[in-house]
């Protein structure tokens, strides 16, 4: 056989791949930025909203789109290793720029943004923010990965809020069973570590001290695990209530550990429904290390 007939042979062969391959598959491979986006808002389950920081931060989105790097937050190092792994679409659930709607007219002379704004341009990503519509869309996508990975599934009562029932445990022992869960991070534990429960609310993220207030209002509720809260706030509360006999108590557990998880899951949901298209979960880790 000679050289242009294998050639030809190739090409005719190719081409019946393709059109053995489901016609999803061929598409996504051509995808822009804002055409995958498209396909985020057409499977969410709520309608999307006009006002929300769920919009494109950085690049060209009618860019071509190589892969998909799903994180917690876009730090530098995240960025990194989604360019290694030759993903050049980046979702990320909390903000690029150091505030919560990436506002960057403050930030135009300074170093480190300048730095990073340089690499993002230099290697051609884009970067997409997933907060609320993730959170909106039923079931919540941040909560179900961090269930998941907790294996809590078979605690949960209820989802609005999420209430979990577990067998009677002293606040100290589930401290330290979340301290094993999210790599000997150390937990923030505010009131009495040998108080007994079998109710625990889950509020992760920042929602802010008022849901951590009304949740340890509840008769049902004894210890709430949140992500991050000012010291001065529902930490001051819970200080308090602790203080006059009150069967309360607080594990924080850190915004990234409450919440990075939930990243993954939207790692497998973007896989439903963009079978053509490599998708990778890029871990940001927590912002802190205790020192040695």
């Amino acid at each position: 056989m000679t050289y242009m007939m294998l050639l030809r042979t190739s090409r005719l062969v190719c081409s019946a791949l393709l059109i053995l391959l489901p016609a999803p598959y061929v598409a996504a491979q051509e995808m822009t930025a804002r055409e995958l986006i498209q396909k985020i808002r057409e499977n969410v389950t709520v309608e999307w909203a006009d006002e929300t920081v769920d919009t494109f931060k950085a690049g060209d989105p009618d860019q071509k789109v190589t892969g998909i790097a799903t994180t917690f937050i876009a730090t530098a190092d995240v960025l990194k290793r989604a360019r290694d792994l030759n993903c050049n679409l980046i979702i990320t659930h909390e903000p690029t720029f150091y505030n919560h709607l990436d506002e960057t007219d403050h930030l135009h002379d300074d170093p480190v943004y300048q730095a990073k704004m340089k690499f993002i341009e230099d290697n051609g990503l884009i970067i997409f923010r997933f907060h609320d519509h993730i959170h909106r869309t039923d079931p919540d996508g941040i909560i179900q990965g961090v269930l998941d990975h907790l294996n809590w599934h078979k605690n949960v009562i209820s989802m609005d809020p999420v209430i979990l029932e577990f067998p009677k445990m002293f606040v100290n022992e589930l401290a330290q069973d979340l301290t094993i869960a999210f790599d000997k991070y150390p937990m923030h534990v505010i009131g009495d570590p040998k108080m007994s429960f079998t109710r625990a609310a889950f509020a992760p993220g920042a929602p802010g001290y008022m849901a951590h207030i009304r949740l340890l209002q509840r008769d049902d509720v004894d210890v709430v695990i949140g992500g991050e809260v000012p010291e001065w706030e529902s930490v001051l509360y819970v200080r308090d209530a602790a203080a006059l006999n009150m069967n309360k108590a607080m594990i924080l557990i850190g915004h990234v550990n409450s919440e990075e998880e939930g990243m993954k899951y939207c790692r497998d949901w973007l896989k439903n429904f963009l079978p053509g298209i490599p998708v990778h979960f890029v871990p940001a880790g927590t912002s802190f290390y205790v020192p040695k």
